[in-house]
């Protein structure tokens, strides 16, 4: 399955270019640090890039195929993503997560309810964090009110 490897190792690239595209277009209207906003963006598309060039020079090396239902796996964990994308404002950052906390450890073979019970808590922790720590608004959803 070298194609495999040789293709992520294509899309972590064009994921890191468009990243750095993207970080380039960041302005902001008053100074805030001397790096700028597209500093961290820009740090990030430089990481990928370089674990891009590592997945192509290792898929060169040996061949992986993939284990069985990993295809399936990764199908599924994509729409978990974009349900949580389409999910996050109306049901709200902590019930959004929670699901798809638990979503993704279901589909990882875990157990419902230590699932749900682990996503709730990894939900509050982040809300917490990012609400109270960092000064973050995060979307309430139906608990707004």
């Amino acid at each position: 399955m070298r194609g495999g490897r040789h293709l992520a190792g294509l899309a972590i690239l064009a994921l890191a270019a468009a990243v750095a595209l993207e970080a380039r277009t960041f302005v902001v209207s008053f100074p805030t640090d001397p790096l700028g906003p597209g500093a961290f963006p820009l740090v990030a598309a430089a990481l990928l890039a370089l674990g891009g060039g590592a997945v192509l020079l290792e898929g060169s090396a040996a061949p992986d195929p993939l284990p069985p239902g990993a295809l399936r796996r990764i199908v599924l964990a994509t729409g978990s993503f974009v349900a949580y994308a389409l999910l996050l404002a109306p049901l709200g950052f902590v019930t959004a997560t929670t699901l798809e906390f638990a979503a993704l450890a279901i589909l990882f073979e875990g157990r419902i309810l230590p699932s749900l019970g682990a996503g709730l808590g990894f939900a509050l922790a982040l809300f917490f964090l990012f609400v109270y720590g960092l000064g973050l608004p995060l979307p309430l959803g139906f608990l707004a009110g």
